[in-house]
């Protein structure tokens, strides 16, 4: 189906996308980062024709964000298992989607000393001195997909802070598995890499903080390593997120949110910008909201008619956030 449009003004002189008919255009945000300012901007940009649906996970089903923004429909449905969601579905029952997750974090390590200081995730560690990376001679990366290649060069770029010297990689992949991480190099940024692909994180140990580690090794001994630093890389990302092209570094390979090789498919948040200013954070979200504005022009239509709500309900339990207005699942 292709949408027919008219192009107004808005009362700030911005382009106002108008639909022909019946039409509608639909927009999902998934996640719900990016704050009121982007759906705000939207809705001024397209008007009437406009129906965005805030799907979120059910961690956040304690808040509500379900109104009318100007002539637009704005509503928030809380599917309980958002990561489960497909991709493809959701291309296939909305003329944009925009993925705004804060990050991805699967469950904690399951081992003693987990919650010590200097054990954190993987999405923590950045360029930023205040990320909470302490110097470090040996880390330890846990993981074994693309999560933990990324993790690995993230890690490695903080390596001039202190005396770091190896990063090691336990995989906790079964005999005879490859895995990604066995593609990395034998040195990063000057820091050597020790892939254990077989490897098993078993104890984390400190007073207070890491001070070592217990893994266990391919031939079923355990050995006990020194260690300051222990980044959870598990997981990979969900199949909302499949297929999408990643850069090294972890974030979304895209142009001024548009990611890369799609045409309705959009990036806002820390898997766009990460380490972003709070003002940084809300121009972003209003650029983004100017880009796809303009793409829904020429968009192609979703495959199916069905409210997506519906679908949703059907195939995840979805449910509608409803009976408070504020304050919003996104931040603003």
């Amino acid at each position: 189906m292709q949408h027919s449009s008219v192009i107004r003004t808005t009362d700030s002189g911005r382009p106002r996308l108008s639909l022909a008919g019946s039409d509608r255009r639909r927009v999902a945000v998934i996640g719900g980062h990016g704050g009121r300012r982007f759906v705000d901007g939207l809705a001024e940009r397209c008007g009437a024709g406009l129906s965005v649906d805030v799907v979120v996970s059910g961690r956040a089903a304690d808040q509500r964000f379900g109104v009318e923004r100007g002539c637009s429909q704005v509503r928030a449905i809380v599917v309980p298992e958002l990561e489960s969601v497909s991709r493809g579905d959701l291309i296939a029952r909305y003329d944009a989607v925009v993925y705004a997750f804060t990050s991805f974090r699967d469950r904690p390590l399951p081992v003693p000393g987990a919650g010590l200081a200097g054990s954190m995730w993987a999405d923590d560690v950045t360029p930023d001195p205040d990320c909470g990376v302490a110097d470090w001679s040996r880390a330890v990366v846990v993981g074994s997909g693309e999560r933990a290649c990324a993790a690995v060069r993230a890690v490695a770029r903080t390596a001039g802070r202190g005396g770091a010297q190896e990063i090691v990689v336990l995989g906790g992949c079964l005999p005879g598995q490859r895995a990604v991480v066995d593609g990395l190099p034998a040195r990063l940024e000057g820091v050597a890499i020790d892939v254990r692909g077989q490897g098993r994180l078993l104890q984390i140990r400190g007073r207070g903080r890491v001070d070592a580690v217990v893994t266990g090794e391919r031939n079923g001994s355990s050995q006990v390593r020194a260690a300051q630093l222990v980044v959870n890389a598990t997981g990979e990302l969900p199949a909302v997120m499949a297929g999408l092209p990643m850069h090294s570094s972890g974030l979304i390979a895209h142009e001024g949110g548009c990611i890369s090789g799609t045409a309705h498919e959009f990036v806002l948040g820390p898997l766009q910008i990460r380490g972003a200013t709070p003002e940084e954070d809300a121009l972003a979200g209003e650029a983004l909201a100017g880009q796809v504005a303009r793409r829904l022009q020429d968009s192609r239509g979703p495959w199916s008619q069905v409210d997506p709500f519906d679908w949703l309900e059907f195939r995840h339990g979805a449910v509608r956030a409803a009976g408070r207005s504020r304050p919003s699942v996104m931040a603003s």
